[in-house]
């Protein structure tokens, strides 16, 4: 794979995404509602492809929203689709589900997500998210 690491810078509408193939690492901090999440998600799947051809041993992901549209929502369904066939490969998949203190709409999202996919799911309640 060409690209070890990928930033993406987080704005009002988008989150920061911090993608590290030698850490086997995916952070995913802010709020997701981008103008085109077709268009800023297609980088993610990209280099998540790439990756799991030849993922970490453990591959970390640590999501802190605080709020993502109904687009965000399939997209990380997507991602998290991608990482469960790789789990069901034989790799180690954890998902840190970060979440501030009374923000239980974002601690069921993170539910949600575990009831669909066979990861490992921590869920980490914050003060501050970011």
């Amino acid at each position: 794979m060409a690209i070890k690491q990928m930033h993406i810078g987080r704005t009002s509408t988008s989150p920061e995404v911090q993608l590290d193939l030698e850490r086997g690492t995916i952070d995913i901090t802010g709020r997701s509602l981008p103008a085109n999440g077709e268009l800023f998600y297609e980088r993610v799947y990209r280099w998540l492809d790439e990756y799991l051809k030849q993922p970490c041993d453990r591959t970390t992901v640590n999501m802190r929203l605080d709020y993502m549209d109904t687009s965000s929502s399939k997209h990380f369904y997507n991602i998290f689709d991608r990482l469960s066939a790789a789990n069901e490969q034989g790799g180690n998949v954890c998902v840190n589900w970060h979440f501030e203190t009374g923000d239980e709409e974002m601690a069921e999202t993170g539910k949600d997500y575990q009831s669909f996919f066979p990861i490992e799911f921590q869920f980490i309640e914050v003060r501050d998210l970011y």
